[in-house]
């Protein structure tokens, strides 16, 4: 998100399915390379993609203590849930949750040997046979508590996400669907997954990330009950080289301070504690780096946030453009939208509005006036399903919704379906006057706050009125789960992964009223559902490419999302750190906590 970087973006805990939502925004999945990077400090040279894994290596010490800054305060502890698919969520649970294949900053994937005992066994990934995958769990892997990590818990997370249950609050089941079942072996420690018939999964390593204590769960009801006491507390036990230490969550769930586990199995952290420190106003995130409050960034970047960290002395920052990428979308709920009935959302007046009001948006102009700014390589987004430089990006959007807008073609579009009163106060064709619509946006978050002014200025001119506001919780206004939490128009960002042939599938497909998964504006069309479900199992490349640009194309032609840009990534850190680095896909920089330290 949420982004909701899922994060901002939103991000899943399943890689793949799993979309995540930054702080600033959300997330969903992308696979490939792609993108530019700039870098400087305090000092600092440019990154390659190639070289985004190496950066900042260095011989550390073992010992110390230091703060890390993330933009939310954490509400949701579980990262496969709705709620808790958020980017800056996830920060503090990287080290707690482990995956089993971790994403690297040049966006390839490498197994987690400490958790896995050689490479998991594949058979029959694109035959009739039904495919399977087996898992050896290392004998040593254990949560804190000393209870083995085991098939148990592997269980626990494809009965969480697959889909047969519908009480149960999760961001995506793809993937996990596709498994007819998941058995252990060998006191536990050897998993075999085994997919329906006709049903391989082509992004199986995606599967299997932030693994849960099955055992804790047990503990509080069923899976759903447990699924949500899971996101409800903060976490009692880690299978990772991290834990939350005792009472280390403050009242507000402003600080969270996690300390080296002494049972993990794996290879010890260096450092002996890691606090997260929760600044939700981007712009005193330079002003803590400078007053050494804090000893690393990762904020939303804008341009004058840039130019006061670059003059930070003793600091190194690196800029990067990733998997993360802002948008503008529509609550297809809303009866001025689309309505309850998944039908009214192809009503023509209906879509006729929603292409209005994309087509009257000027992108360019927004990209110009903000991210632009501090970033030469920014420019204006036109695919979803994947960004520039991965297989398969082509432009979807731009024949429709033209990068510098066209207002005289938003109002032709609503005159010629019937509308009165174009560009003063807008009156549908059937005499009911539009009404006004609420748009939010994460609170501090200044560019997010820019796009949402010139999106209602720009609606203003159609005789549309939009109600700008920010909010406190990214992840509760998408999932709108109160009075305070509501929206109609949201600006948000997607934290891809690098499975774009899974990742997007829980974003646009069809779901129940009840369990919106990640597609939070309940956006349905039959042909979008399929094309994504055939990219999930479809064994040809070439074939996986089709399905995305044509489900693509047909969202920009629905109308539900509108692609802003690719959003730049900055990370920003004290010099006498050692392997901290960017990692610009919806795991972030904490990817690798354990390797963090102070430099020799």
């Amino acid at each position: 998100m949420g982004v909701s970087r899922r994060t901002l973006a939103l991000q899943t805990g399943a890689i793949a399915a799993a979309v995540a939502l930054a702080a600033a925004g959300c997330s969903s999945s992308k696979s490939s390379s792609g993108g530019s990077s700039n870098s400087g400090t305090g000092s600092g040279s440019g990154t390659s993609i190639a070289d985004r894994n190496s950066v900042n290596a260095a011989t550390v010490k073992q010992g110390g203590k230091i703060t890390w800054t993330i933009e939310k305060t954490v509400q949701d502890w579980n990262p496969l849930t709705s709620l808790g698919n958020t980017f800056d969520y996830a920060q503090t649970t990287n080290g707690i949750y482990p995956d089993v294949f971790v994403p690297q900053p040049d966006y390839s994937l490498v197994l987690n040997t400490d958790l896995i005992a050689g490479d998991p066994v594949v058979t029959n990934a694109s035959g009739s046979t039904p495919q399977s995958i087996v898992y050896h769990i290392q004998p040593s892997a254990k949560w804190s508590d000393g209870t083995p990590i085991t098939a148990d818990d592997f269980i626990y997370l494809w009965q969480a996400q697959n889909g047969t249950n519908p009480n149960v609050d999760v961001a995506s089941t793809t993937g996990y669907s596709d498994v007819a079942s998941v058995t252990g072996s060998d006191n536990g420690k050897t998993v075999t997954v085994t997919f329906k018939a006709n049903q391989p999964f082509s992004d199986y390593k995606s599967l299997f990330s932030s693994i849960l204590p099955s055992h804790v769960a047990k503990q509080h009801g069923d899976v759903a009950a447990s699924f949500t006491w899971l996101d409800a507390n903060a976490p009692t036990v880690s299978g990772g080289p991290f834990e939350i230490a005792p009472g280390g969550v403050s009242a507000d769930k402003s600080l969270i301070k996690t300390v080296k586990n002494p049972q993990y199995y794996g290879k010890p952290a260096n450092l002996d504690e890691v606090d997260f420190r929760a600044i939700t106003d981007s712009s005193q995130e330079p002003t803590a780096l400078a007053n050494n409050e804090v000893d690393g960034i990762y904020p939303q970047p804008e341009l004058d946030l840039v130019n006061r960290v670059k003059s930070i002395s003793g600091v190194d920052y690196h800029l990067n453009q990733g998997l993360q990428w802002e948008h503008i979308d529509l609550n297809l709920r809303n009866t001025a939208f689309g309505g309850p009935a998944n039908a009214d959302q192809s009503a023509p007046a209906k879509m006729a509005l929603r292409q209005a009001m994309f087509t009257a948006f000027d992108r360019q102009g927004l990209v110009d006036r903000t991210v632009k700014q501090f970033d030469s390589a920014a420019a204006v987004l036109n695919n979803r399903m994947v960004v520039p430089g991965q297989p398969g990006y082509q432009d979807n959007v731009s024949a429709m919704y033209p990068a510098n807008g066209d207002l005289a073609k938003a109002k032709q579009i609503l005159t010629t379906a019937g509308y009165k009163g174009v560009g003063s106060a807008l009156v549908d064709p059937s005499g009911k006057a539009v009404p006004a619509f609420s748009m939010r946006y994460t609170v501090g978050n200044a560019i997010r706050q820019t796009t949402c002014n010139l999106f209602a200025q720009a609606m203003k001119e159609l005789g549309i009125t939009v109600n700008v506001s920010s909010t406190d919780a990214l992840g509760k206004t998408l999932a709108q789960t109160d009075a305070q939490h509501q929206w109609d128009i949201i600006d948000f960002a997607w934290v891809d992964t690098p499975f774009p042939n899974s990742a997007n599938q829980p974003i646009y497909t069809t779901t129940t009223q009840g369990n919106p998964m990640s597609n939070y504006g309940y956006y349905s069309n039959a042909d979008v559902d399929k094309w994504l479900a055939d990219a999930t199992v479809n064994p040809d490349q070439t074939a996986r490419e089709k399905d995305l640009n044509e489900a693509d194309a047909q969202v920009t032609k629905d109308a539900y999302t509108l692609p802003l840009y690719q959003k730049p990534t900055m990370i920003a850190y004290r010099n006498t750190l050692g392997n901290v680095r960017d990692n610009p896909t919806q795991i972030g920089p904490t990817y690798n906590i354990a390797q963090w330290g102070l430099k020799s």
